[in-house]
């Protein structure tokens, strides 16, 4: 069997639900480069079931947008029907990385943690990823 060899660890955040049980939660620290190379720093849900990166319809002007719904509408199917969605392309650096990847904007439940879904097109191209829930670690190597 092949060695897989990764660089990053990123550690799961640790937070209790309203009833007091622990959950755990993959937050990965993406930065946004806009058009202007101003960067923000955007804590995302790494979704192994999510294909695209959604971030939340309030991050419109980061993208340098008057509205969130000016893109490519998409029809998606997710978990409680088929939201409103729009597509666009975004740069971000993560991993140490700088990619341009397609994102949608979509109207997400607000969460305290995070701020949209990292999610498999594009990213999981670059990367190779080891997810080991037991230890509540994500590993990660630029060299897939």
């Amino acid at each position: 069997m092949p060695s897989k060899n990764f660089e990053q660890v990123v550690h799961f955040i640790e937070r209790r639900d309203s009833d007091g049980n622990i959950i755990h939660f993959p937050i990965v620290e993406v930065t946004l480069i806009t058009s202007t190379n101003a960067q923000t720093i955007l804590p995302l849900l790494f979704d192994t079931g999510a294909s695209f990166t959604t971030l939340s319809h309030h991050l419109y002007p980061l993208l340098g947008l008057n509205s969130w719904d000016q893109g490519q509408r998409v029809h998606v199917d997710a978990v409680g029907g088929r939201p409103e969605v729009y597509q666009y392309i975004a740069t971000f650096e993560i991993f140490g990385k700088t990619i341009n990847c397609p994102i949608h904007l979509a109207k997400l439940n607000p969460h305290p943690l995070f701020q949209g879904l990292l999610g498999r097109n594009t990213v999981f191209n670059e990367f190779g990823f080891g997810f080991w829930e037991s230890t509540r670690e994500l590993y990660v190597t630029t060299n897939p």
